[in-house]
């Protein structure tokens, strides 16, 4: 759509979204580990299916 779109929401993915866009959670989490280091869904505040097909990931910060 040209829009950036959450994916994931504070560790709970959004499936309606997620298929609408065919990303799955091996995706996300393979984003999750080459971007951030992190091995779990727990682990990510948001992901965000980016405009070029990339996904960002936003961890949750330590004092949360």
């Amino acid at each position: 759509d040209g829009v950036p779109i959450i994916i994931v929401d504070h560790g709970k993915l959004l499936k309606d979204r997620m298929a609408q866009v065919r990303v799955d959670e091996d995706d996300i989490l393979a984003a999750a580990r080459e971007m951030q280091g992190l091995e779990r869904m727990d682990q990510i505040k948001f992901a965000v299916l980016e405009r070029d097909g990339s996904i960002s990931i936003i961890p949750v910060a330590e004092a949360e």
